[in-house]
């Protein structure tokens, strides 16, 4: 109970004399009724009243509210995402090459590569002889598959597998500019580049999966899988240059110039965006710009590398295969029963 013996009392309260005035009316007009309660002048509200029903209904829209729950619950997945990512990217750079090895046997590359002909030894000469010019450790061995296809790409997944398809060889002007290639790809093989990109999209994967409710095993098994494990590998734009500078200093180290490096660039961005463009798998798997072009000749330019020179020509027998490999490409089919007409 509260004991008020005056205005004075009142105003060390807090509520001052005007306290004490506006309770005397009050009193006055109630009697002292139901509910009030005269104490030694003060008049106290007993009552006890159901509280308000809408005491917890917020005023802002529900579908604000909803919004702005979802945002942040998107936001705090992606933060989530980007520093598993980050992590696992952190942490398979520490992995030994003989742990990748194990790992890609349990999923051998099943690509119906071409394993004997001029071309295909010649694949793998040229790998043999950039894996000592870039240094590549003892145990990190390369295998080139050549696969018979129109598509124009190359690239490197796990265990030092590296993949080319004839329809990139076509393409290619000189040895010097197949080099560059085969020295781009060695480079990803040596930076670990494929394991960390599976690793990011293995991460990715498993976030997904958790937060979807989609079976954990399942989804590692198809990414690490055949055709999964390729198409997770995609490199960023930061791999892609790092691979760059590794090729060209590999060129110019084995070569004695780096003629055909920038070449080989811009005979490929020039059909990229071209009517009827034929090389959107290689920019699919290998981010291309202005940028990374201008890095190239800068590269070049402070190093004090010779930029032209004499390139070395493909063999004639490996020409001769690739033209017959498109060439029955091109061959119409019979159906057989049939006798074709000439």
């Amino acid at each position: 109970m509260f004991h008020l013996q005056g205005p004075g009392q009142a105003d060390r309260l807090g509520g001052g004399a005007g306290l004490w005035h506006r309770l005397q009316p009050h009193a006055r007009h109630t009697g002292h009724g139901a509910g009030w309660r005269r104490t030694r002048g003060l008049i106290l509200d007993i009552r006890n009243p159901l509280p308000d029903d809408a005491v917890n209904v917020t005023r802002v829209h529900p579908l604000k509210d909803f919004f702005l729950l979802s945002g942040g619950v998107l936001a705090i997945l992606v933060i989530g995402i980007a520093l598993l990512s980050l992590a696992a990217d952190r942490l398979v750079q520490t992995i030994p090459f003989s742990v990748e090895h194990r790992l890609a046997n349990k999923f051998p590359l099943d690509t119906g590569a071409i394993t004997t002909g001029p071309t295909a030894k010649y694949l793998q000469d040229l790998a043999q002889v950039f894996s000592k010019t870039m240094a590549l450790p003892k145990e990190m061995k390369i295998r080139v598959s050549l696969i018979d296809s129109d598509v124009v790409n190359a690239f490197a997944t796990l265990d030092g597998n590296i993949v080319f398809f004839t329809g990139l060889l076509r393409r290619m002007p000189n040895e010097n500019a197949l080099a560059m290639v085969m020295a781009h790809e060695i480079a990803h093989v040596k930076l670990r580049h494929p394991l960390r990109s599976l690793g990011r999209g293995v991460v990715v994967g498993l976030a997904v999966a958790t937060v979807a409710g989609v079976s954990a095993n399942g989804m590692v098994e198809k990414l690490l899988g055949n055709t999964g494990a390729l198409t997770v590998l995609s490199f960023t734009r930061d791999q892609e240059s790092a691979a760059d500078r590794l090729a060209v200093a590999a060129l110019v180290k084995h070569y004695g110039h780096a003629a055909s490096a920038r070449q080989l660039f811009e005979i490929l961005n020039a059909s990229k965006g071209g009517k009827g463009s034929v090389v959107p798998e290689f920019f699919a798997s290998h981010p291309l710009d202005e940028n990374r072009i201008a890095a190239l000749r800068a590269q070049i330019r402070q190093q004090g590398w010779q930029e032209e020179g004499n390139p070395q020509d493909i063999p004639l027998a490996v020409q001769k295969e690739i033209t017959r490999l498109g060439n029955i490409k091109k061959k119409p089919k019979t159906t057989p029963g049939k006798r074709q007409n000439h």
